[in-house]
């Protein structure tokens, strides 16, 4: 039995306010801030007095346009206002701001010309009243207009069950022999040109829009002869009779004109006949797809020269929406890492809304990628999959028969590939990004550790001790020494500790007595400059076989099996009489000729521009002219030793496509380009090591600094920090030179209160940075969680609507009772939902909340769904748990992202994660930094005040059974944390066998770690699987111990948090190890575990599972049971026991100061082993 397979996950609920006749948004203000600011308040929409079933497409576009005109005033105000703005200027703005509504919309025949105030008011919004809810309201109107009110340009195609292949055929057939209502014009077969020439010669459009296809389908679709055609076509094909169903016939006649082999099994990647994936495409910018696909229908004959943008555009909305994002950058080139990042993220998109991606830039895509991707998990597990069989090929990981066939061996070889290339992608970008050492931070480390932190280390304090220079001295004397008073700072930092130092000041003469200043700062500044040197040419070399990755096919041929010669192109200066010469400038960029049966092609390599580019073999052949002293020699370079760059006629014709990023040949090149730059000899390198005063180390250092910065391409963003230009360089969203897409670093330069050139010395603005979207592909295991819901043990459906959510009340249908049933469609049966409409059954979307189709036959009706009415301000209803699909609907959704909570943030959303928070990378790093912040204060609270009392931890002289061990444990706490081995299945076995006992002891909620929430619902992040993290838990598995448990009216929580905890998308994510890594995983873990339990608790009896570390302290973090004021039982396999049995170890505790097994002290207050 297959669900229906429907388009967003959720239905949100709806909320129009009524507002009496002159009642004005001041009147309504104190209500709707409150709805502003609450936790879970309403999604708000334009109010129109219609049905979903009455509305407009081109009333909706006009509603858009109010929408945007609104946001565009209101972000205005929020500039001219300021931040600090009180509640009455706000209101008194709008009051006074005019607006001029768009003609046709819902508002004009009222409002015509009116205030904010009153548009507002009037359409129900949530009333401003600060700087932030401004830009609040404005981000939501811009976020809503992106909405299309046509979907994708489906139509027919795109319903929950799409047309058959025969009504496919036959709506074909009938729209191609479709004639005019005046019955004296070509029918559309006649016209050249096709069904868009037809719809176009009673349509014509306004100067200047062919160039915009949208608005060119909007004209068309909308005209008088597109409605008559699709109100004609609806008819002929028996459909059912709705305000869009005339749209969406004409829409798929379009789609089936254009492109006549949809009817056949569906390629993955052609349309129209034209093959996307073509090895032409490999390496290119998207735009030339598109632009290819616009050619092919017009020299076809499918549409005419005109119309073909628009046609092309009309085909890839639907199928590849990737390709009609604006402003793409150059680097996201076709078949790359950085497009299969950007058809994941859209296709996630448009699963939840389709038909939005077409209208976003590049950079709102990928802000809205994590998010997306989270909400709707099978889709992008399906998306993954489709990109990586590309991906795969474009890469010579998989051959075209492996990428053209559904194969899970196949896509697992693509995948592995992936990860892999993308794993050292990351390590370079952050070893491109790693700190120049500072000699001011070592010093100051080093000061600290041997005399401790209250000493004044940077005042002028000291001086040398009878300081009497001779008379006669020579202008400089490296000897001489320093006059005048100085810092310990300063002494170390310089390496003058030989000299005999005093000092007035008690606090320093205390520190100094009897101890070195011999600290080896400039030995330490040396060692740690020669590895980030190391590291930074590591990660230039892998930057460049990404680089050589990217490119078109040919090229990466040329690269890989052609005879390479490598050039230089540098600057010297010529001596007195133009002998001899000297270098006077390094060009950075270095030349390749490549020799092949192709013939000869030559490249030049510019890290600084992301780029490999080819130039003309002139550029070695045509040597530049001498101006003056300078000349400009081009110079072959000898390449890395033992390479060999001759050509190989061994490959082959034609060439195979190479793997480039993972070959010998390119890794030979990367070292060539890295020796070329002669890093280690450079001056700056020279100077920084040599520098010895405090002044000339910190120019050298700086100098330093700003040589890589110009090297390695971040050196814009980081500039514009250190200039104040935010609107350009601190920025939320940028790329690096791996075409990863990055967040946070905005935040964190504003966070960063340094005006000074520290805050550019140091990747402190970098290494906060989030990478956005895909980074490495999860295993594409059903049972991994991906889709997976553990909500009452059910899985939902791929995108379904399941009969429990109709029934729930996340969709409301305007027609009566939903029946949810199953019938044929081909081979397969379907279960999903109908109404009766005019007396006959037709197939219900639940999202959209209309029928479509023809009436269905031999419909088996297993149920009658009755929604209930929508609790608008019920805690548990969340718009952000799923996003509307715009189809016709009436009224347009305006979801207005929910503030952070005013009182403690994981006490506030008590284990539930919140869409708002994490929605965009400025919003998330607010969040990110409001959690560390309660944390570190509640730590520093409990470091003053003490942890909570401890229960008195039961006697157990004798071994008891594991039951008797828990009702003892229940005796003294209400709570109990079992702590694992997480390479064992130990505590899983005594759950499973237990939970009769829990429920017998009261228990009424389990916590585990690894299990998070997440806007699909709960998610086995980890704790389904063993140690390794591949090893599924079996025997029981956790589906089935969750099962059992809520069996047993015992209800599953998470404790851990997708960001907050388990930082996915971190750039600079490590594993953590023991020390200050494992440290920040306890505390962060611990902290939001425990104030979660406590939120959610109450007076309940409860259980956590978590790693031993996290049960009681270790490595002086407060456990969870000394934080929760509850008892730690540690559940071990022991095979010298039998069944399992309760205990308490006495003469071996765990030493809370060291890490969980140091010393061989046990964990736990009490234990219970397991016979394995």
């Amino acid at each position: 039995m297959t669900h229906l397979d429907t388009r967003s996950p959720q239905q949100s609920y709806t909320y129009q306010p009524p507002l009496p006749n002159g009642r004005s948004l001041s009147a309504l203000h104190d209500t709707a801030s409150a709805n502003l600011d609450s936790a879970a308040g309403p999604t708000l929409l334009p109010q129109t007095g219609k049905s979903p079933d009455s509305g407009d497409f081109k009333q909706q576009l006009a509603d858009q346009q109010n929408f945007r005109t609104l946001a565009r005033k209101l972000t205005e105000l929020a500039a001219q206002l300021g931040e600090a703005v009180t509640p009455q200027a706000v209101l008194a703005a709008l009051k006074s701001t005019p607006m001029v509504v768009a003609p046709g919309s819902s508002s004009f025949e009222e409002l015509g010309r009116t205030t904010l105030e009153n548009y507002i008011a009037y359409n129900g919004l949530p009333v401003p009243d600060s700087h932030a809810s401004l830009t609040a309201l404005a981000s939501a109107l811009v976020d809503s207009a992106l909405e299309h009110p046509l979907g994708n340009f489906g139509g027919a195609l795109s319903w929950p069950i799409p047309l058959s292949r025969d009504d496919q055929r036959r709506l074909r057939l009938i729209a191609m022999s479709h004639e005019h209502h005046l019955e004296e014009k070509p029918l559309v077969m006649q016209t050249k040109g096709g069904l868009l020439e037809f719809l176009r010669y009673q349509a014509p459009l306004p100067e200047g829009v062919l160039n915009d296809p949208i608005r060119v389908l909007e004209t068309l679709i909308g005209s008088a002869q597109g409605q008559l055609m699709g109100k004609a076509l609806q008819q002929k094909m028996n459909g059912v009779d709705t305000a869009e169903s005339a749209n969406d016939y004409l829409m798929a006649a379009m789609i089936l004109q254009l492109d006549p082999e949809y009817f056949a099994e569906p390629a993955p990647n052609k349309v129209a006949g034209f093959d996307l994936s073509n090895k032409a495409h490999w390496g290119k910018p998207l735009s030339m797809i598109v632009d290819g696909l616009s050619t092919h229908l017009s020299e076809s004959g499918r549409t005419s020269a005109e119309m073909a943008k628009t046609g092309a555009h009309l085909l890839l909305s639907k199928k590849t929406p990737e390709l009609l994002i604006k402003d793409i950058p150059g680097t996201v080139v076709y078949g790359s890492a950085a497009w299969v990042r950007l058809s994941i993220a859209a296709a996630s998109i448009e699963a939840l809304t389709p038909g939005k991606v077409q209208n976003m830039t590049f950079n709102q895509v990928m802000a809205e990628a994590d998010i997306a991707a989270l909400s709707n998990r099978q889709d992008t597990q399906r998306a993954q999959i489709a990109a990586l069989r590309v991906w795969g090929l474009v890469n010579g990981i998989l051959s075209p028969e492996r990428a053209g066939r559904y194969n899970d061996a196949d896509i697992e070889v693509a995948r592995s590939a992936f990860n892999q290339q993308a794993t050292a992608q990351i390590e370079a970008s952050s070893l491109i990004q790693s700190d120049m050492p500072s000699r001011r931070d070592i010093a100051l480390a080093r000061l600290k550790a041997r005399f401790g932190e209250n000493v004044p280390f940077e005042e002028w304090l000291l001086k040398v001790h009878d300081n009497k220079q001779p008379s006669i001295q020579p202008v400089y004397d490296p000897n001489r020494a320093p006059a005048g008073m100085m810092s310990l700072l300063d002494i170390a930092m310089s390496g003058l500790h030989n000299y005999e130092w005093v000092s007035q000041d008690p606090r320093i003469n205390a520190a100094l007595k009897g101890k070195s200043l011999d600290l080896g700062v400039n030995a330490e500044f040396n060692s740690q400059l020669v590895q980030a040197i190391s590291d930074k040419k590591k990660g230039i070399g892998v930057a460049i076989k990404h680089m050589i990755a990217q490119l078109p096919l040919a090229d990466r041929q040329n690269l890989e099996y052609g005879q390479l010669e490598f050039y230089q192109l540098d600057t010297y200066r010529l001596g007195p009489g133009f002998t001899g010469k000297t270098l006077d400038h390094k060009n950075e960029k270095l030349y390749v000729k490549a020799t092949s049966a192709n013939g000869t092609a030559t490249y030049e390599l510019d890290l600084s521009k992301h780029a490999i580019t080819a130039v003309s073999n002139s550029v070695l052949t045509h040597e530049r002219e001498r101006e003056a002293n300078r000349v400009y020699p081009i110079e072959k370079f000898t390449p890395v030793a033992n390479a060999d760059f001759s050509q190989n006629t061994k490959a082959g014709s034609p060439l195979p496509t190479p793997s480039n990023f993972t070959s010998t040949r390119t890794q030979a090149i990367a070292d060539t380009f890295v020796k070329h730059l002669q890093i280690d000899s450079r001056d700056v390198i020279k100077q920084a090591k040599g520098a010895t005063s405090f002044d000339n180390q910190m120019d050298a250092e700086w100098n330093l600094t700003n040589f890589f910065l110009d090297l390695i391409p971040f050196r814009s963003a980081i500039r514009n920090f250190q200039e104040g230009h935010y609107a350009d360089g601190a920025i939320d969203l940028f790329m690096d030179v791996f075409s990863f897409v990055t967040a946070g670093a905005g935040a964190a330069a504003k966070a960063t209160k340094v005006g000074s050139k520290a805050i550019s010395l140091t990747k402190k603005a970098l290494q906060v940075s989030k990478i956005v979207g895909t980074t490495v592909i999860s295993e594409f295991n059903p049972l991994s969680g991906v889709g997976d819901l553990l909500l009452g043990g059910t899985r939902l459906a791929s995108k379904g609507i399941t009969k429990a959510k109709i029934a729930a009340g996340l969709t409301p249908p305007p027609y009566g009772d939903v029946t949810w049933g199953t019938l044929k469609v081909g081979e397969q049966t379907l279960e999903t939902s109908s109404v009766i409409h005019n007396g006959q059954r037709y197939a219900y979307d639940p999202v959209t909340r209309r029928p479509y189709g023809p009436p269905l036959k031999d419909f088996n009706v297993l149920e009658t769904l009755s929604p209930t009415v929508p609790k608008t301000h019920s805690p548990r209803q969340s718009s952000s748990r799923r996003r509307r699909p715009p189809s016709n609907t009436g009224a347009r959704q305006v979801h207005v992202r929910k503030p952070l909570p005013k009182g403690d943030y994981v006490e506030s959303l008590q284990g539930k994660f919140e869409t708002d928070h994490f929605f965009q990378p400025d919003i998330k790093a607010k969040t990110l930094e409001k959690f560390k912040d309660e944390m570190n204060a509640c730590y520093d609270a409990l470091a003053e005040t003490g942890l909570p009392p401890r229960p008195v931890i039961p006697s157990v002289p004798e071994p008891i059974s594991a039951p008797e061990l828990f009702a003892e444990a229940f005796k003294a706490s209400n709570g109990i944390v079992l702590g694992e081995s997480h390479k064992q299945m130990a505590s899983f076995k005594v759950l499973f066998d237990n939970v009769e006992t829990l429920k017998n002891q009261g228990v009424k909620k389990v916590y585990f770690e690894a299990l998070i929430d997440t806007p699909d619902g709960l998610i086995d992040d980890g704790i389904g699987y063993l140690g390794d993290g591949r090893t599924l838990r079996t025997d029981p598995t956790f589906k089935e111990l969750c099962e059992k448990l809520e069996a047993n009216g015992i209800e599953v929580m998470p404790i851990d948090h997708i960001y907050l905890t388990r930082h996915k998308g971190d750039l600079h994510k490590v594993p953590t190890t023991t020390g200050e890594r494992s440290q920040r995983r306890l505390k962060e873990f611990n902290y939001y575990a425990s104030e979660t339990i406590q939120a959610t608790s109450g007076t309940e009896k409860w259980v956590a599972l978590v790693g031993c570390s996290h049960m009681n302290t270790s490595e002086n973090v407060p456990g969870l049971a000394e934080l929760t004021g509850s008892i730690g039982i540690g559940v071990f396999n022991n095979k010298n026991v039998t069944g399992q049995i309760g205990t308490r170890v006495i003469g071996r505790p765990q030493d809370p100061t060291q890490p969980v097994g140091w010393g061989r002290g046990i964990p736990g207050d009490l234990q219970i082993y397991v016979e394995p």
